[in-house]
């Protein structure tokens, strides 16, 4: 199993939809990587830094309630 289909079994179902986008951008990335040049634009790798940002943020808060001892200090 990849940790992207990790995230709904410990964030919650709710997190479905964002294993999906993360698998989708690992399926393009390695169609790009061994296919062709050219297919993820600009404009996709900052959507994606976008949504790991913000991804970031809800893991860090999930784990600032489950597992406090787990947070990094800030």
């Amino acid at each position: 199993m990849r940790p992207i289909n990790a995230l709904p079994l410990i964030l919650g179902a709710g997190r479905q939809g964002d294993a999906d986008y993360l698998d989708g951008c690992r399926q393009k990335r390695n169609k790009v990587e061994y296919d062709y040049v050219g297919g993820a634009t600009r404009e996709d790798a900052a959507e994606l830094i976008k949504f790991c940002h913000e991804l970031q943020a809800a893991v860090l808060a999930w784990l600032k309630a489950k597992h406090p001892k787990l947070v990094p200090p800030e």
